[in-house]
């Protein structure tokens, strides 16, 4: 199972547009665009940590979680299904000094991509620090 980091930007999707589309257990359908996979593409089972980058976004930061049910190569779309801490993310994405330096460490290759392979050595540090910022 691989971990994966969907990186968002406001001006092409506004944080309330995203409010009102995901909530937990919803399954949505999403393009990759500028991908940044290790050596695999997402596959059923993996997990997706939603991010919205800072550059123009008055609340930036984590804001969601889902599973991957499938990821369609030929279009570049993957379909998933919003997990809780989900719909509390989005109201207050979990952004402090911890969670910037894990973004940067996954984003060490580029700060445009759409999805990054998240390293196993920063899945915990990324997994607990989630759901203590979202008091699960």
């Amino acid at each position: 199972m691989s971990r994966w980091l969907y990186q968002m930007s406001e001006s092409r999707w506004p944080t309330k547009e995203y409010r009102d589309l995901v909530r937990e257990r919803r399954e949505l359908t999403w393009g990759t665009r500028r991908r940044f996979f290790a050596s695999e593409a997402p596959a059923p089972g993996d997990l997706i940590f939603l991010y919205y980058a800072p550059s123009g976004c008055d609340t930036p930061g984590i804001c969601g979680l889902g599973v991957v049910l499938k990821y369609l190569p030929k279009t570049r779309r993957i379909v998933w299904v919003a997990l809780p801490p989900t719909d509390k993310l989005k109201r207050r994405p979990w952004w402090d000094e911890r969670v910037e330096e894990i973004i940067d460490l996954i984003r060490k290759s580029s700060q445009r991509g759409t999805m990054y392979s998240v390293p196993a050595v920063l899945d915990t540090d990324l997994r607990r620090g989630l759901f203590t910022w979202a008091g699960e």
